[in-house]
């Protein structure tokens, strides 16, 4: 009697119900911050009061030039001098983040507080005698327009060289005074007081700029308020314009401090003072050109997933306005090489945005007159990931000597180009590596059949199939139904014969 040698393994059907997109949100800013802007330009994050934040245009700051002689911006609690000419030795001056003209923060000064500065270096107030110009400016916003506020004084005790001087400027009668006594000398060494009070009357509790600026060939001293003159006066014998001038002169010392805020109510912001006469006070809070921002390349997870809709959250002043862009691709290299496409908010885009990454970028431009800027507080990407291919349905194992063959169900998804092949001795655990093919899983192409060979017989394996489809970087889909046989050699592999 012919002995017949059954050959013994596992089938199983999986019936699985096709897997469709869901819509999914990827949230920019708000409670989570702007932490996904890469490359920016003209653009900064500021913190909300109520908590999370926006992004704005950066405000349009002085900076420090080559004839800056003195640079406060009270952006950072801990004041220093920009230029580095100067060194705060005393301060008692709060740095707010509320209101402010320009940039972070402003000072917020008391009746008491003190800001007293000493130059490193020679100065333009203790440089000796000057011949050049000069210009002072800054951001009052004065709480309550008290008699005698100061806003800075620079007093220079008399000497055996020098008589007692003094630069200073303060509130009286609702206006700003400038004071220079013996400060500007003439031919022979003859010093004049010069005194420059505004006539337009200042309101409490108002951001103002205010400019004081001395032109050398003229000796012209003239105070503006909003870039606009509101006063003049010359550095003449006469006080009127004539031929001869006189300059700034001071004796060189470097102790003697420069004293901000005396007795002062009110914040103070931006205050600068320059070697040289300022023709344009630009007074524009943002640049006209606008700025912009890119985000970082953002994982939508899978390849060709589709991006839907942007959903901004703004705020657009007036005739302020933001643009949108985005780019994708299914590789990180190949982003950067692709162009900008314009969006339109909420708008669907269709089947066309796909690629597992995705730029967002956004340009933001001030109103017509660069005071108000676009406010975004949110960025929402709808995008729906592409759905892995589904498993095969049907999975057969059977059992040889020191070999399993498998065979598989192919899969209806024009997508597909492969399968996956897991092995493993636990149920769910595919972590084996004993097979002369290689370790788990096995990439086997675009095929419903395989022989694993190299297998220890008497143990049992356990297998699944996975399909991939063509991205560069192919992720699997689900596993099919788990298999399992036993290599033995009691099988004599007819099923070569039968698969052959």
């Amino acid at each position: 009697m012919k002995k017949e040698t059954a050959l013994l393994g596992t089938a199983l059907f999986l019936f699985s119900l096709p897997l469709f997109p869901i819509e999914s949100l990827l949230r920019i800013g708000g409670m989570e911050g702007f932490r996904s802007i890469g490359d920016s330009s003209g653009v900064r994050v500021r913190s909300l009061p109520e908590g999370g934040s926006e992004l704005t245009l950066r405000d349009l700051q002085q900076g420090v030039e080559a004839s800056t002689d003195l640079y406060l911006s009270f952006d950072s609690p801990s004041l220093e001098d920009a230029t580095g000419n100067w060194i705060v030795q005393t301060s008692t001056v709060q740095v707010v983040d509320t209101n402010r003209a320009r940039g972070n923060g402003s000072g917020a000064f008391f009746p008491e507080s003190r800001l007293q500065l000493l130059p490193r270096r020679d100065t333009f107030l203790s440089s000796g005698l000057f011949e050049g110009g000069f210009t002072i400016q800054f951001w009052l916003y004065p709480s309550t327009l008290g008699e005698g506020e100061g806003v800075f004084v620079y007093r220079k005790p008399p000497s055996r060289k020098q008589e007692y001087q003094e630069v200073s400027c303060r509130i009286s009668g609702r206006t700003l005074v400038w004071s220079f006594v013996n400060f500007f000398q003439g031919p022979q060494g003859k010093r004049i007081d010069i005194s420059l009070r505004g006539t337009t009357p200042l309101v409490p509790r108002e951001w103002r700029h205010h400019t004081l600026r001395y032109d050398a060939s003229t000796g012209m001293l003239e105070y503006l308020l909003d870039g606009e003159p509101d006063g003049v006066v010359y550095a003449t014998p006469s006080g009127r314009e004539e031929l001869v001038v006189f300059y700034p002169s001071t004796e060189k010392s470097p102790h003697v401090p420069l004293l901000l805020g005396e007795g002062y109510n009110g914040l103070l912001d931006e205050f600068t003072i320059f070697r040289r006469y300022r023709e344009s006070i630009p007074l524009k809070r943002y640049s006209p050109e606008g700025g912009w921002f890119e985000t970082i390349p953002l994982d939508l997870a899978y390849h060709d997933s589709r991006f839907i809709k942007l959903s901004p959250r703004q705020i657009l002043p007036g005739t302020s306005a933001v643009f949108y862009y985005y780019r994708t691709a299914n590789s990180l290299r190949e982003i950067s090489k692709q162009e900008w496409i314009p969006l339109e908010p909420e708008k669907d885009l269709g089947t066309k945005a796909r690629g597992r990454f995705l730029q967002i970028r956004a340009e933001l431009y001030p109103d017509g007159s660069s005071s108000h800027s676009p406010r975004i507080s949110e960025l929402l990407v709808s995008y729906e990931p592409k759905a892995p291919p589904p498993p095969p349905t049907y999975v057969q194992a059977i059992p040889g000597d020191g070999e399993v063959l498998l065979r598989w169900s192919r899969v209806s998804d024009l997508s597909v180009k492969g399968y996956f092949v897991y092995y493993g001795w636990e149920p769910g655990v595919f972590k084996g590596n004993d097979s002369s093919l290689g370790p788990s899983p096995l990439k086997v192409g675009n095929q419903t059949e395989l022989l694993v060979t190299g297998l220890t017989n008497g143990k049992l394996y356990y297998f699944s199939i996975s399909a991939y489809d063509s991205s560069e970087d192919p992720l699997s889909g689900r596993l099919s139904a788990t298999v399992n046989a036993r290599p033995s050699r009691i099988y004599r592999n007819e099923h070569r014969n039968k698969s052959e």
